[in-house]
């Protein structure tokens, strides 16, 4: 700006310039923003198509590549927002591609998420509704496990981790159900059995035993004539994860930003993952022969699977079979206490002449890592 003979003369071309290189500076920020996004939505894409692969190859094909379903929730999510941005941007291209790996990948949502519908819920159920809840009680032998199953009124009770010397829980379970309809306590507990899968009933047990070649801390079974109807109850506990608390402390608290060793750490981590990935598998495949040669009796699975619902080992086990969570549950489902609350891993599965009428995951209940899943169960059909 300019002063000539009295007149204030601006120089309009500086301010020109000025525009322009703010513009190019946003244009430039813009193109790096999209670059990102690009990024992330290629990352996002492929974690989902990978997830989608995942339950139908064996872990000992994909090794490192199993892993990934871990983080099937975030992934998904991640590619939702992309969807929006992309939208935003007016990318058309890049939306409807998107969309159709959204789309795609939906068809899984429903094994984490189930839409909310309100319902009525009837004051009493029938007589042959029988209520079930599967819990890992981690080797926890206190009066607190009994009051969580007292709470649910359950009439069957599966328990993963338990030690035959718990003594205040099997005298609790022997109170709870002689209090409960003066029934006595039906059990597949032997007596010699130290950390162990277990059904506890206040029905008749009329046959019992183990799955061949797996150890009774892994899976157990009972026929129990529940009404008219007898169904096989199959608890299981298939191989952990290996995973310690310290693992679980590292990842949740983001310690490999800063941590030297965090390489080798990481590895060591992914490395235990796939291990047991593959040795769940091969149990899996055993369960679903075992399963396969039950039928057509009325079938409930449920336990600890130490695994996801895209995983190998849950599609193996889940093979004819329906989640009582899809049948009948709500919202957003986990059932282990850690890794985000991204880990559902206990489940409960039913054959087809079986229908979920309720399904819950009890996040009140921090006795253990693990949370109590409870659902009601009704035989539409009975066998000849």
């Amino acid at each position: 700006m300019a002063r000539t003979n009295g007149y204030v003369y601006r120089d309009y071309r500086k301010g020109k310039s000025g525009k322009k290189r703010a513009s190019f500076k946003r244009r430039f920020l813009i193109f790096v923003i999209d670059v990102i996004m690009f990024a992330i939505w290629l990352v996002a894409v492929a974690g989902t198509i990978i997830s989608l692969i995942t339950p139908h190859y064996s872990p000992e094909r994909l090794g490192i590549v199993s892993t990934v379903v871990l983080g099937a929730p975030i992934i998904y999510m991640v590619l939702l927002c992309t969807l929006f941005y992309w939208i935003l941007r007016w990318r058309w291209s890049l939306a409807l591609l998107c969309l159709v790996v959204v789309t795609v990948g939906s068809f899984s949502v429903g094994k984490y998420y189930q839409v909310y519908f309100k319902q009525q819920v009837p004051r009493a159920y029938p007589d042959d509704v029988i209520k079930l809840i599967s819990y890992n009680i981690c080797n926890v032998n206190t009066p607190q496990i009994v009051d969580t199953i007292a709470k649910h009124k359950a009439q069957i009770v599966c328990l993963q981790e338990y030690k035959s010397d718990s003594g205040e829980v099997w005298n609790g379970l022997v109170k709870y159900f002689q209090l409960r309809d003066n029934r006595k306590l039906s059990s597949t507990v032997s007596g010699n059995a130290d950390f162990s899968c277990e059904i506890f009933t206040n029905q008749r047990i009329i046959r019992k035993g183990l799955i061949d070649s797996l150890p009774r801390f892994n899976a157990i079974w009972a026929d129990i004539v529940c009404s008219k109807d007898t169904i096989r109850v199959i608890n299981l506990h298939l191989k952990s994860t290996t995973i310690t608390a310290q693992d679980i402390e590292f990842v949740e608290g983001h310690k490999y930003v800063l941590d030297s060793a965090r390489n080798s750490k990481i590895k060591g981590i992914a490395d235990k993952l796939v291990e047991n990935n593959i040795y769940r598998s091969a149990q899996a495949r055993k369960v679903a022969q075992f399963i396969e040669q039950s039928r057509p009796m009325n079938i409930v699975v449920c336990g600890d699977f130490n695994d996801i619902p895209l995983s190998y080992t849950y599609k193996t086990v889940a093979e004819g079979l329906t989640d009582a969570f899809t049948l009948a549950g709500a919202g957003y489902r986990y059932t282990f206490n850690g890794f985000f609350r991204l880990m559902a891993i206990d489940h409960i599965l039913v054959s087809e002449k079986i229908n979920a009428l309720s399904y819950t995951v009890d996040h009140s209940i921090t006795h253990s890592d693990h949370y109590p899943i409870v659902t009601r169960l009704k035989v539409n059909k009975i066998l000849d």
